[in-house]
């Protein structure tokens, strides 16, 4: 029993390119748009997720009685980890009561927070916490969720977190960490705000 074998004219391998080619121009982009509203929506959760817990803390230690340590630093016991809260200060637009760096941390001021208590913040904050790193080369390996640095402005320090599923690709592969959406946190003023890079990826 013989087994024909029907082979593909040149017309019709034209024709199923044509077909292939044209699904791809229509359905790549809105894949790619897909994607990009993902990772923001993914961004903006887990912010807002800070946020709460941010003011879950302050007010866990409202709660309290507002304890505090020495060097006047206010702490709270948030779900099991004990952090150091925004003092009292004679600035007028700084708050009180806001977690900063936990109780084991070097940092003692508000404005010498380091990406390391960064790190920390968001590690024990949430729950559960995605990976988060102070090391661009760690931020490069693809295991974590976030790239959390220090910047400054108008006087204040604040967490800088870079969502890492939005990073992009410089030239022989290398890794821009700083390139994707982010969150800020400015614990003088209790406040978080979402970055969205507006160029596709």
């Amino acid at each position: 029993m013989s087994t024909q074998h029907k082979s593909w004219s040149f017309i019709e391998l034209i024709i199923v390119m044509a077909m292939i080619s044209l699904l791809i121009a229509f359905a790549l982009p809105r894949l790619i748009n897909i994607i990009q509203q993902a990772k923001q929506a993914a961004i903006v959760t887990i912010s807002g997720n800070f946020s709460t817990a941010v003011l879950s803390a302050r007010m866990q230690w409202e709660t309290d009685g507002r304890p505090q340590m020495a060097k006047d630093n206010n702490i709270v016991n948030y779900d099991g980890s004990v952090f150091k809260l925004t003092p009292m200060t004679a600035k007028q637009s700084a708050l009180i009561g806001y977690p900063f760096a936990l109780l084991t941390s070097n940092t003692v001021n508000v404005n010498h927070i380091t990406a390391q208590d960064c790190v920390d913040l968001i590690s024990h904050l949430l729950q559960p916490a995605p990976l988060a790193t102070a090391i661009s080369a760690d931020a490069a390996m693809g295991k974590y969720a976030f790239f959390a640095t220090v910047e400054r402005q108008y006087g204040d320090q604040r967490c800088r977190y870079y969502q890492l599923a939005t990073v992009s690709n410089y030239r022989f592969d290398a890794i821009n960490v700083i390139a994707g959406h982010s969150f800020t946190y400015i614990p003088t003023q209790g406040r978080v705000e979402v970055n969205l890079h507006q160029t596709k990826d």
